[in-house]
């Protein structure tokens, strides 16, 4: 699945959409989408005004994501669905993000 890099990168974007910074929103609603999406494979690898490790760890998990097809809820590992939990409390996606 996602190589030790890839994973380690994860955990970033997960610890940082939580974090109350100029980022975490953003980051926090790709997330998101990227579980809920029927094709993870059509993730997006660039978000706007990110800073630029935080956009190599976006690009580095939308490749992962593009080439297995995977999702954080997908990869096996418990702390990825507290994350993903703890995101969506501090930044739920839009109403009209639920009904795509």
């Amino acid at each position: 699945m996602f190589t030790l890099m890839e994973h380690d990168a994860l955990l970033r974007l997960m610890r940082l959409s939580t974090g109350g910074i100029s980022d975490s929103q953003s980051v926090a609603h790709w997330l998101q989408e990227w579980e809920r999406s029927d094709n993870p494979r059509a993730i997006k690898a660039r978000l706007s005004g990110l800073s630029d490790h935080t956009t190599r760890d976006v690009q580095a998990v939308a490749q992962a994501a593009r080439r297995t097809g995977a999702k954080p809820s997908t990869l096996g590992r418990l702390e990825y669905r507290y994350n993903m939990e703890n995101t969506a409390r501090a930044y739920p996606l839009p109403v009209m993000e639920y009904q795509r």
